[in-house]
């Protein structure tokens, strides 16, 4: 055996360092695997984010809704209800009181009915003065019908104001009722809640005269902003009909509601 053959390590088996054998494979398949898990993750993530960004609005307009809903009494089961009814949703005109946070002040009595106050008819040629007034800080007590009150409890109404007009030679009377809703949408069905059929009405104030309502007698409702606004007129003598054009007039001049267009202009 030569010198050379000596000093040569023996051979070993395979300690070359592997390029591709299975241990290769295998650690590249779990880094695979790896990526495509945190891929899984990322995509639940963005989806679970998008779900929450749906549904938190959702949630939180409901919670708001939750908490401004007013404790308001049980309103009384039945009562009087005109004839006929008719209700507009709120115009573009009332755009700066669509909801009760940029119209924060409360309606006061004085607002709304000022003291010797009256409406001029054209086309009944009536003037009408104010013959008494009303306010309530509960809506309950202001309407009559479980499903209106329910309707109004729900749109966050606070105030009842009511007012009644009549003209004694002319032998015209109208109610006005105005109700403090939480915002726009709130008054436009506010509006809808009055006319739907035996569900409620607007409860006639005290003092009001006898037999106001027990005949013939006609309606109408209008969303002023976050406002929804009642007009309801009769002839003293119960004689009228759904095209009386005294009535019809009266129930659109009743509802020229100075003050709630003063804050509509700021």
């Amino acid at each position: 055996m030569t010198p050379y053959e000596r000093e040569r390590p023996a051979s070993s088996p395979e300690r070359e360092k592997p390029s591709g054998g299975p241990r290769g494979r295998k650690k590249k398949g779990g880094s695979q695997a790896f990526f495509i898990a945190a891929g899984v993750g990322g995509a639940l993530v963005v989806v679970l984010i998008l779900v929450l960004a749906i549904m938190w609005p959702k949630e939180n307009a409901k919670k708001r809704k939750a908490e401004e809903k007013v404790p308001m009494s049980r309103p009384a089961v039945t009562g009087l209800a005109p004839d006929s009814y008719s209700s507009s949703p709120s115009a573009a005109v009332f755009a700066e009181i669509a909801t009760r946070q940029e119209d924060s002040a409360p309606l006061s009595e004085e607002e709304m009915f000022p003291e010797k106050d009256t409406l001029q008819d054209e086309v009944s040629g009536a003037e009408l003065g104010l013959r008494l007034s009303a306010l309530d800080d509960d809506c309950g007590r202001a309407v009559w019908g479980t499903r209106l009150g329910e309707a109004l409890q729900d749109g966050g109404c606070t105030q009842a104001v009511r007012g009644l007009y009549t003209d004694e030679k002319k032998g015209l009377r109208v109610l006005v009722a105005v109700y403090n809703m939480r915002d726009e949408d709130a008054a436009n069905k506010a509006v809808e809640a009055f006319g739907a059929g035996s569900g409620g009405f607007v409860k006639l104030p005290g003092k009001t005269p006898q037999g106001f309502g027990e005949n013939f007698s006609l309606a109408r409702g209008v969303a002023m902003g976050h406002y929804a606004l009642i007009t309801w007129a009769e002839r003293a003598d119960g004689e009228g009909r759904g095209t009386s054009k005294p009535l019809l007039s009266l129930v659109v001049t009743a509802a020229k509601a100075e003050a709630i267009y003063a804050r509509a202009a700021g």
